[in-house]
């Protein structure tokens, strides 16, 4: 059974600059409990997908503990909105295998519900359970770490947001949520817990090794999307001074799906990078997949204007130009403008 003990951010950024895949059993505790929740009918609803046998298998496994009370706290929860992220979030900040609080507990969390997961964790005999399955949960980690091995996301990142100090973490998750890639901060650590690659239909999700521009993509949003808004927050003056008007290449149907200046130059931000880190570090065949579908499906019709202009602003930067991303927000408004109209000469 893998350790969930998290290891130092300092003492690993000291020794490399990858990218650290792990299996964390906290996470995979939230993951099990999901598994006997409604979550996952529900997300069929929303996408009809596949799911990895271990999810499926995971259901068997607890189908007599689908009214233990920490399963009925958590069904509570869904159903009143709150989205997974919440419960991963709550459980990576516990101790394990206590599952004990050091800090405060956020108000929405269930009255003794660290204990309720605890008593769960034991009488479903999940450490057992995992073990038995340990194949498929080592594979996921193998194929996960020979993606990154090879790719440096710390050196990419900090022309855009400086030196980055905390350590990036990458858990594959192959039960619940089986539909969605979910971004966290924890203490010193940015984490990224991604599901298999989603195949069609009802077809088995692919093996990570099938789809490593997938990682990167879900890589990159996430920890682009958590540093970033880090970064504004830290240059709010210079956000301040052009936030008042409109990105120039949001459209609407875009723009309602981000309502908050901030969101939208946030979204921009992060699928530029990836478009531009695909190009440069995957293929030009990868980078164009991705760019059609931010065009087609989330309504980012001007990715390539702006991937442009971000790669205009890194070969500035380089030549020393600009020393920091601070310098060149203030002209991303009149650049992407331009931009805008020439491409649409």
């Amino acid at each position: 059974m893998t350790s969930s003990t998290a290891p130092s951010a300092t003492a690993e950024s000291a020794v490399t600059r990858q990218v650290i895949v792990r299996l964390d059993d906290r996470m995979r505790l939230i993951a099990a409990v999901l598994a006997a929740t409604n979550y996952p009918e529900k997300s069929q609803e929303q996408r009809k997908h596949g799911t990895h046998a271990h999810a499926r298998a995971t259901r068997k496994w607890l189908i007599d503990f689908m009214s233990h009370p920490a399963v009925h706290a958590a069904q509570a929860l869904l159903d009143q909105g709150m989205p997974p992220k919440a419960f991963f979030a709550y459980a990576l900040r516990l101790s394990f295998p206590a599952l004990e609080a050091d800090l405060p507990q956020p108000r929405w969390v269930p009255p003794r519900w660290h204990e309720h997961l605890r008593h769960f964790y034991e009488q479903t005999r999940l450490a057992e359970w995992w073990e038995n399955e340990s194949p498929h949960w080592q594979t996921a980690v193998r194929h996960l770490r020979e993606t990154f091995a090879n790719v440096d996301l710390y050196a990419f990142l900090e022309p855009f947001v400086g030196r980055v100090a905390e350590t990036l973490v990458f858990m594959p998750n192959i039960c619940y949520p089986s539909d969605q890639t979910i971004g966290l901060q924890v203490g010193g650590e940015l984490v990224v817990i991604m599901p298999p690659p989603i195949a069609w239909g009802d077809s088995a999700p692919w093996p990570y090794k099938d789809d490593p521009a997938l990682a990167y993509r879900s890589a990159l949003a996430e920890y682009g999307a958590l540093l970033m808004n880090a970064y504004l927050q830290q240059h709010a003056d210079v956000v301040a001074s052009i936030s008042d008007r409109p990105l120039p290449i949001v459209e609407d149907q875009y723009a309602a799906r981000r309502p908050s200046w901030h969101s939208q130059f946030i979204g921009v931000f992060v699928a530029s990078i990836t478009a531009l880190f695909l190009e440069d570090s995957v293929s030009a065949l990868e980078a164009r997949s991705f760019t059609q579908y931010m065009q087609k499906v989330e309504h980012l019709t001007a990715l390539p204007t702006a991937v442009s202009v971000i790669r205009r602003y890194l070969e500035d930067y380089r030549s020393g130009r600009y020393a920091s991303f601070a310098e060149f927000i203030p002209k991303l408004p009149n650049l992407l403008k331009v931009g805008k109209t020439i491409s649409a000469l």
